[in-house]
């Protein structure tokens, strides 16, 4: 049911564009949830949104 309300799963390079397009704008709900279930399982993926989020957190305390 969640997949068809979604339509099919995006691909790795899809999720890594929103994923850092989502560092300078919120995403629409859905497509957050889609990045999100992506994530959920792809290990790639979610390990190239954990380094966007540790490079951002290290940027952000240099400019202190």
């Amino acid at each position: 049911m969640i997949h068809s309300a979604l339509g099919h799963m995006i691909s790795c390079k899809e999720v890594a564009r929103l994923v850092s397009l989502q560092e300078d704008a919120r995403l629409p709900f859905w497509q957050r949830l889609r990045v999100r279930l992506h994530l959920s399982i792809c290990d790639a993926c979610a390990r190239f949104e954990h380094q966007l989020r540790f490079l951002r957190k290290a940027m952000q305390r240099y400019r202190e």
